[in-house]
């Protein structure tokens, strides 16, 4: 059994048989996400990588093991095993047990154990721990993906003095400044103040910038509705059944209510870049009382699909909890997919620019809103200083605000380039944003 998804065991050159190796040769669109550069691969290290569906985890883990052969790595020391089809942990134990007894026999030392959808056999995590405790692992590399159930059940909090080295990740989809790559363009990007102090500089690129923003607000960061568009002119049907159907069965995993979590979407999807309450989301979506709307919506967090973030007092930087929120979906395609499964209108094209620069700040930042006598979309603390950002696709003009301990406000504009107003495109291709964020457990 554990032969068969390790062919590389009998040649190397078998790997390219592999399913998920197949698909990437044969994409238009290659990202390679370099996930060697981001894990430990020093033993002992048990890693965990996880994010939303069909974000390209699988692609990963198999390009690493492509470059641990192209290293000359013993082909016998890469396990690799998907572990969607086992039932539990004690038959994923029984795998591990076989793969251990080989090792055994072949005499290496150090493995690299790469357990692709580890989440899905139940109570996974025992059969893990078990084998950490026993020593099994002392001179091993681990490397565990999971669907998105694994940070909703919390279930590697079981691993406490037990992670070696090891990393957990987030993988989050592509963004803005690393998709324009695919399409050829080599714009020079940096952190915010390189993007700030630079970005007159590289105004020429406008006009394809804006060309492939419209393009991303269809595909977003996701690799199969970006090969999509590339090969057909458009994202297939069957891609976003693809993508609902993996969240559903998430949901139903988590013996949660698929009617509750879809109101709450139409909810987010409907009130979007509007601050509002959790009551409005249970009283005037019927998402049951109070309590069960905070819920979907920390699943929704926990499922890494979506961002809150809360109003901040300008004048001490405290944030106010009991204040309206305002709710964002991490992803162009996720409000795509969403808005055809609600049958919710689609967001209009300043809301989900508005959503877009959240979702990108937020892997940098710590991103608030302000609500005073004029609300300002977005700020974020950038280190003793609080910046605020404007979403503003129709006429420009930029007013100098002075709110508390703000004093720079930059608007980001649909195509107009000025001294404090940058354009979107141009904002989001400059700043290098990370596909995958480390988090602290």
């Amino acid at each position: 059994m554990i032969e068969e998804q390790n062919p590389w065991w009998i040649s190397q050159e078998l790997l390219l048989e592999n399913e998920y190796y197949k698909k990437y040769l044969q994409s238009p669109n290659k990202w390679d996400p370099k996930i060697e550069e981001k894990l430990s691969l020093r033993p002992f290290s048990l890693n965990f990588i996880f994010g939303p569906r069909q974000v390209g985890k699988s692609t990963s883990l198999i390009l690493l093991i492509k470059k641990l052969l192209d290293e000359k790595i013993n082909p016998k020391s890469i396990f690799y095993f998907s572990c969607d089809k086992l039932a539990d942990y004690k038959e994923l134990d029984e795998v591990i047990s076989m793969y251990l007894k080989f090792k055994k026999r072949e005499r290496i030392k150090t493995s690299y154990i790469i357990l692709d959808e580890v989440t899905f056999p139940k109570e996974w995590y025992r059969a893990i721990k078990f084998r950490i405790d026993k020593g099994d692992f002392n001179e091993d590399v681990l490397i565990l993906s999971g669907s998105l159930s694994m940070e909703a059940k919390r279930e590697i909090e079981a691993f406490p003095g037990r992670r070696g080295y090891g990393k957990t990740l987030i993988m989050l989809p592509l963004s803005f400044s690393s998709y324009i790559r695919i399409f050829g363009i080599d714009l020079p990007k940096g952190n915010l103040d390189f993007v700030l102090n630079n970005y007159f500089k590289y105004q020429a690129y406008l006009p394809k910038l804006n060309d492939l923003l419209e393009l991303y607000l269809i595909t977003g960061g996701f690799p199969n509705p970006i090969k999509d568009f590339i090969i057909e002119g458009k994202v297939r049907n069957a891609t976003i059944f693809d993508f609902l159907s993996s969240i559903i069965s998430d949901i139903n995993k988590l013996k949660r209510s698929e009617k509750f979590f879809k109101l709450t979407v139409k909810a987010i999807i409907e009130k979007s870049s509007s601050e509002f309450s959790f009551q409005s989301i249970s009283k005037e979506y019927g998402v049951g009382n109070v309590k069960t709307a905070i819920s979907y919506v920390h699943l929704m967090e926990k499922l890494f699909i979506l961002k809150v973030i809360e109003a901040i007092d300008v004048n001490d930087l405290r944030v106010l909890s009991r204040k309206q929120k305002k709710f964002y979906f991490i992803d162009p395609f996720v409000y795509s997919a969403f808005s055809k499964w609600t049958m919710s209108k689609a967001l209009d094209e300043s809301k989900l620019l508005e959503a877009l620069v959240v979702s990108h700040l937020s892997r940098l930042f710590e991103v608030n809103y302000i609500k005073r006598d004029e609300e300002l979309d977005i700020t974020i603390r950038h280190g003793d200083e609080l910046i605020g950002f404007e979403v503003k696709l129709g006429r420009v003009r930029k007013t100098l605000k002075v709110l508390g301990k703000m004093k720079k406000v930059f608007v980001l504009s649909k195509d107009t380039l000025d001294e404090g107003v940058i354009p979107v495109s141009l904002f989001l291709a400059m700043l290098d944003i990370p596909q995958f964020v480390e988090i602290m457990v």
